[in-house]
């Protein structure tokens, strides 16, 4: 007899490779320094004053300020009665306008050119709540039984789209700019791990912790038009109560942000009751919302210029600490984050050597190279780039994702797509979890895909089937510009 052939190996199959390392090393299409919107960038600036002054900003969202005014970074609260929807409407609210900025709003999560393309839906006691901050208010739609589809196989009946408590994502792509092309995927995909990071941190800091239970199978119809095709993204549950916390509350590394003449940009918690619950001194969670940033440059230049000024040590240790506990919450996502990996380069931080460093989602770091190997393969060239500006040498610490295709592709046996969505989903979460512990310090953090992906694996190293997938370089800012926060405290005015 002839013995059969062997199985092939697990993530062995070459087309499934091969799609999958398209979608995540996908480029624009277009000149990515030209907006080509109907609407003049100076004109969108003055339409949003317009709205400030209608007082037409995030009213009837009832995002709770007032809450996270009164849990220090980065503890959670005790349980608690607010419901899903206000963590939902927390985390989709406005939280400042930079007038002087093209791009004017801010949430508690990036977003390209503030398009906000990924969208939230809370169902709890057999209402949906669609939370618009465009339109000031909610879509309210009964469950049943007007409850999305959900097909057979997704997170579905008793903890999904259709049934039980929950917040579920849905995307819009075609919401960001044309000539992104291919990369409206990426860029939505790494954005739903940013808003589901958002909802897992906030959502603990409010007393509603939550939880990835899986992809989200709904079909969103509602009663209001959507603008765009919808994509179905993730469903969070909310966790049992008092879950262990891998976050001490006392923790010794609770910083202060820098106050305006140090180069922070920090806003005073607004609600007159504000009372942290977590001892004395230190920031709360407000004020980590409020200074979350992505970086400015000057008015015409796109990207991010820094102070060149040293970084604490307790940075690094605070960054290394939230590495450690950010796999609460990650659920169903967890065998995804288990295939990347993560590098960062020092630069002045008290008491860590100038280098690169291999880290370890445990917060484990270790040093496998100098600062200089891998410096022009992290950014495109500004100077070959006109009205771009990446000051990498100005920053502290710039953060690398990588994903190994093998291993993803082994984890899970999904096609190439929801492969990547989870790969991408995984990144943004690790990126928003950093991007609060930057804050906390005063640092702004920048999300970026603009970099020579093949020289970065080339640099560091990386074996073939081993990508770059994200980056995120954070540092000191230079500028800062006048903002308007527009926080609604319940009760009272913005």
């Amino acid at each position: 007899m002839v013995a059969p052939p062997p199985a092939p190996e697990p993530g062995s199959d070459p087309a499934r490779h091969a799609s999958l390392k398209a979608i995540l090393m996908a480029v624009p299409s277009g000149d990515t320094r030209v907006d080509p919107e109907a609407r003049p960038e100076r004109q969108r600036v003055r339409a949003a004053v317009a709205a400030l002054a209608a007082d037409a900003v995030g009213g009837g969202l009832p995002a709770r300020w007032d809450l996270l005014a009164r849990t220090r970074w980065p503890a959670a609260a005790p349980a608690s009665e607010v419901s899903l929807y206000e963590v939902a409407a927390t985390v989709s609210a406005p939280v400042r306008f930079e007038v002087d900025n093209p791009y004017p709003e801010h949430r508690a999560y990036p977003s390209p050119r503030a398009k906000f393309p990924v969208r939230l839906v809370a169902q709890e006691g057999g209402v949906s709540r669609f939370p618009r901050p465009e339109a000031g208010d909610a879509l309210g739609v009964p469950a049943v039984p007007a409850a999305p589809a959900v097909p057979p196989g997704s997170v579905g009946s008793g903890s999904g789209g259709g049934g039980g408590d929950h917040i579920r994502t849905f995307a819009l792509p075609d919401a960001l700019p044309s000539f992104y092309g291919p990369l409206r995927t990426v860029l939505t995909g790494l954005e739903t791990g940013h808003v589901l990071a958002s909802l897992a941190l906030l959502g603990r800091a409010l007393g509603r912790p939550l939880s990835v239970a899986g992809p989200s199978g709904a079909t969103e119809a509602w009663a209001g038009p959507l603008p765009y095709a919808a994509v179905p993204g993730y469903v969070m549950t909310p966790e049992p109560q008092n879950p262990q916390s891998p976050q001490s509350p006392q923790s010794p590394l609770i910083p202060s942000i820098p106050s305006p003449g140090s180069g922070g940009n920090p806003s005073p918690d607004a609600s007159p009751d504000a009372s942290p619950s977590a001892g004395s001194g230190g920031t709360t969670w407000n004020q980590v919302v409020w200074a979350r940033n992505s970086g400015r440059a000057p008015r015409g230049v796109s990207g991010f210029t820094g102070a060149h000024r040293p970084a604490p040590a307790a940075l690094w240790h605070s960054a290394l600490n939230t590495l450690a506990g950010s796999g609460r919450g990650l659920g169903a996502l967890l065998p995804a984050r288990s295939t990347l990996g993560l590098f960062c380069w020092v630069r002045e931080v008290e008491d860590v050597a100038d280098g690169c460093y291999e880290i370890g989602f445990d917060g484990t770091a270790r040093r496998v190279g100098e600062l200089g190997a891998a410096r022009g393969a992290l950014l495109v060239d500004s100077a070959a780039a006109p009205g771009l500006a990446f000051e990498l040498d100005a920053c502290n610490l710039v953060w690398l994702v990588t994903a190994d295709l093998t291993a993803a592709c082994r984890t899970s046996d999904a096609p190439a797509p929801r492969v990547a969505a989870d790969l991408l989903a995984a990144a943004g979460w690790t990126a928003q979890h950093l991007s609060y512990a930057m804050a906390a310090h005063g640092l702004f953090a920048r999300p970026l895909r603009s970099y020579d992906a093949e020289g970065a694996a080339t640099a560091l190293g990386l074996a073939p089937d081993r990508v770059p997938v994200y980056q995120l370089a954070c540092g000191p800012n230079r500028f800062t510009e006048p903002a308007l926060d527009v926080r609604r405290f319940p009760g009272g005015a913005a």
